[in-house]
Order: structure tokens, then sequence, then C-alpha cells
């Protein structure tokens, strides 16, 4: 048996209490100041730890923003954008008279005095059907060939051939909505068949940008107390 002295004045006398207890409540108020100081640390442990995943999940990794585009005055974030370039085949041939061809300028130069021979071979020059052809090269769109037939001291013709591919470009940009806070607010409540509605509550759930859910409720317990809680979701 163990017991303690308290002493005291009334007075003028004097007193002296004796309160006397039991080894085993001795152990058992020992025993619940262990369970408390245990509880709190728990607690405080559990705190620390909500702040470091909340801490992690919206502060912990920066968000590098995507590439927007404006579509009707509004910003979407870019998911995916494709770029194909083809090529399309464009073979052509025209032809045009020389009368139709614009003569620009003519020099005369002194004409020299010749002898026959050198007469016949004029005259069969001025009589002979000459063609030139020329190729035209443009870098990656192909090629233009150009024929040009001169008789008569003139340009009888030309003939334009075209071996050519012009790129076509298709953009396809695939958009979404930019991510935005969303705020839900719904109820939830248990049923047991036996006995019925239990632990009917209301409560707030925030989605932020990040994906991550924080949810806060209040409801009655079955023994009409109230009862709190709060939730913390992040996507898979």
């Amino acid at each position: 048996m163990l017991y303690y002295a308290q002493q005291g004045q009334l007075s003028d006398t004097n007193y002296i209490t004796h309160h006397f207890f039991s080894e085993e409540m001795v152990c058992y108020f020992y025993l619940q100041l262990n369970i408390m100081k245990v509880s709190r640390i728990v607690n405080i442990l559990l705190g620390v730890l909500v702040l470091i995943l909340l801490y992690k999940a919206e502060c912990g990794k920066p968000v590098v923003p995507g590439k927007t585009v404006v579509v009707g005055g509004k910003k979407y974030e870019v998911v995916k954008q494709v770029i194909d370039t083809q090529y399309v085949k464009v073979k052509e041939t025209k032809y045009k008279k020389g009368e139709d061809i614009y003569h620009d300028t003519t020099i005369y130069v002194p004409v020299p005095v010749l002898d026959s021979a050198q007469m016949e071979e004029v005259l069969s020059k001025y009589y002979a059907k000459n063609t030139f052809k020329d190729t035209m090269k443009l870098g990656e769109f192909g090629r233009i060939y150009i024929q040009d037939t001169v008789q008569y001291n003139k340009l009888a013709g030309r003939s334009l051939s075209s071996d050519l591919k012009f790129p076509t470009i298709t953009n396809t940009t695939i958009v979404k909505e930019k991510p935005k806070a969303q705020l839900y607010m719904g109820a939830i409540m248990d049923y047991l068949q036996e006995s019925g509605v239990q632990n009917p509550s209301v409560g707030l759930m925030l989605k932020t940008k990040r994906d991550r859910l924080y949810g806060i409720s209040a409801g009655v317990a079955p023994n009409g107390k109230p009862v709190y809680s709060a939730s913390f979701y992040i996507k898979l």
C-alpha cells in the first residue's frame, strides 16, 4: 500500500490528509499517461506526414507549362502536333507560236560584201530550222524543259515541259482545355441492413490543376455526435 500526505492549514488548526493508492492504481495511471504521450507523438507524426504529402503534391515538383494556342479567343493547351508533308507531282507541256512571243529588240549591223558562196551559205542558214533545248532546275521542286525553234532568222515556236512536285503541308494540332481548379459538393452515407442509414454527411471536394483531390466533410455519428473527416487523393 502506498500513500502520500498533504499538509495544510485551516484557520488556526494544522491538518494532514492521507491519500492511499494501491500499486495497481499507480500502474494504471502510469500506463494511461504513457498512452497519452504515445498518442500525441503519433498524431504529431501523422500531421508531419500529411504536410509532407501536401508539399510534394502541390509544391514539390514545378509544373512545366505546355504550349498554348488561341482558338476562338480561348486558350487551349497543345497535346500533340503532327506536321505531315506530301509532294504532289505536276507534269505539263505547253507550246507557243513564235508570233505570239514578244519580240523585244532588233539591232542592225553593217552587212559585208559577200561572194556567191558566202551568200549561198547565209541563205542556207536562213531557211534552216534550228532547235535549241535547255533545262532549268528548280531545286527540290523539279525541272522545266525549254525547247526553242528558230527559222527565217526569227523564233518559230517555243515548247515548255515541266516535271515538278510541290509540297503540301498538313499541320494537325490536338488541343485540350487548360487545367483549372474545380470545386465539388456532395453527400455520403452508409447503409446497414439491420440498422438502415448510418453516418450521413455532406462535404466539399477540391480538384486542383495538378489533378489532386482534397476533401472535407461533416456528419452525424450513430450516437448523435458530430463527425468531421478529411481526405486526400492522387491520380495513379
